[in-house]
């Protein structure tokens, strides 16, 4: 049903039409997602065992070992990080026994526009086990304020790992630049028509970055137009370099697609057949439709009944397709028989007029092109749920929605202007 849209809608998958078609423009989107989990992971692998080994504050010189793997967690957009360690104070010939703590400091990271991600970490105090006062000797001392004067040190040698790690745990720059690459070559959508897509992209945007649920994501989209050829493949457009990468507080992620759908009589046909054919009308006076076929003639729908009963002949039925841009409907109005032979229809009987056959065409003409129309969207959204558009990447889309435009009659179909909303993700494996 409706076989020519449904390939259109997978051939024009997650592309906007041209310019001239004053279409918003569409959008690729990509999902960058990493866990906590992940990133700490790849931090551990990392991490020198010995922290700092220096000067501490009223004299003192200190060593900071790390006892065990980091803590990872992401929340409000922070990345924060609980790093275990061994603390121990000298102060002359006196050594303290090994206090045992844990460093705090959360990340906040950005994307810079050469798409690395740019981390700021501070730090944000001490787990609450350490005792008040400390002997060294003589010397009586605050571990805690001790500490304190350590974390900027250990802090310098944290904030270029975690940087480092972070980049290494998202990917950001391998993630979209072979997308971006991928996207100038021509990508066969239908064997069977020849048909090839091929895409303009014009620039690459993001949102800022979330960190939360221990999940840190990234919604990236390629904002691209397209065309379709049919026949040989088409010469590839030479690629241009990864743009630098443009931060929005939010994109449009929706793709939009104009197109021509062609609505056939014959399926209309198949829809009537159980509503009209064999089927009696009237009360006093009786017609039974034998049979009928649709056509088009000078913008208007023309059913042709052959009928048996109270009268015998052939009876002409007119409908005007009708769009209705705040309903998004087509509907059949103006349904009635045709007035050019009225003279020898009411001599037949003016019950005709007011006949329930007009009603049961119109309401199966208009109920016949709603349910077409849906299942086209659920066919089309099924055919894009999973895409293959190059080793290790999958397209996956929806058709959440349909727009209709005015139509017009042929000969043997109701061309309809159609616009197809939804959206379309690259799965990266």
């Amino acid at each position: 049903m409706l076989r020519h849209l449904l390939m259109l809608f997978i051939m024009l998958t997650f592309c906007t039409v041209s310019a001239a078609a004053a279409l918003p423009p569409s959008s690729i989107n990509l999902s960058v997602e990493t866990s906590a989990a992940d990133l700490a992971a790849i931090m551990n692998q990392s991490l020198p065992t010995e922290l700092y080994k220096g000067q501490g504050g009223l004299g003192t010189s200190v060593t900071v070992l790390r006892t065990g793997p980091v803590a990872v967690a992401a929340a409000d957009n922070f990345i924060h990080v609980t790093l275990p360690v061994q603390v121990t104070f000298r102060y002359g010939f006196y050594e303290s026994y090994p206090l045992r703590a844990g460093l705090r400091f959360k990340a906040r990271v950005q994307v810079a526009p050469d798409w690395r991600l740019k981390t700021e970490l501070y730090y944000t105090g001490l787990s609450d086990n350490l005792a008040d006062t400390l002997k060294l000797g003589p010397l009586s001392v605050n571990p805690k304020a001790l500490m304190e004067g350590i974390t900027q040190p250990v802090q310098r040698l944290l904030a270029p790992i975690i940087d480092g790690k972070v980049n290494d745990a998202v990917q950001l720059r391998a993630k979209v630049a072979p997308l971006w690459q991928n996207a100038f070559a021509p990508t066969l959508v239908s064997k069977e028509f020849s048909t090839w897509l091929r895409l303009t992209p014009e620039r690459v945007v993001m949102s800022p970055l979330l960190a939360t649920d221990n999940r840190i994501r990234l919604a990236v989209g390629v904002i691209t137009g397209a065309e379709i050829t049919v026949g040989p493949k088409p010469a590839a457009v030479p690629p241009r370099p990864l743009p630098p990468v443009q931060q929005q507080a939010a994109f449009d992620k929706t793709f939009h697609i104009q197109l021509g759908a062609d609505i056939f009589f014959n399926d209309l046909v198949t829809a009537l057949n159980p509503v009209l054919l064999d089927k009696t009308f009237g009360e006093d006076k009786k017609i039974t439709v034998k049979k009928f076929n649709l056509q088009g003639d000078g913008g208007r729908l023309v059913v042709n009944l052959t009928a048996t009963g109270d009268f015998d002949g052939e009876l002409t039925v007119l409908a005007k397709p009708v769009y209705n841009r705040q309903t998004n409907t087509l509907t059949f109005e103006e349904v009635d028989f045709d007035t050019r032979n009225a003279g020898w229809l009411i001599s037949a009987g003016s019950w005709l007029f007011s006949s329930a056959i007009r009603s049961t065409i119109k309401e199966k003409l208009d109920s016949a092109v709603a349910e077409q129309v849906e299942k086209t969207r659920l066919k089309a959204s099924t055919a894009l749920s999973s895409i293959q558009l190059a080793e290790r990447v999958r397209l996956s889309g929806t058709v959440t929605s349909l727009s209709l435009g005015e139509a017009t009659v042929q000969q043997d179909r109701l061309s309809v202007q159609v616009v197809a909303q939804g959206e379309a993700g690259v799965i990266l494996k």
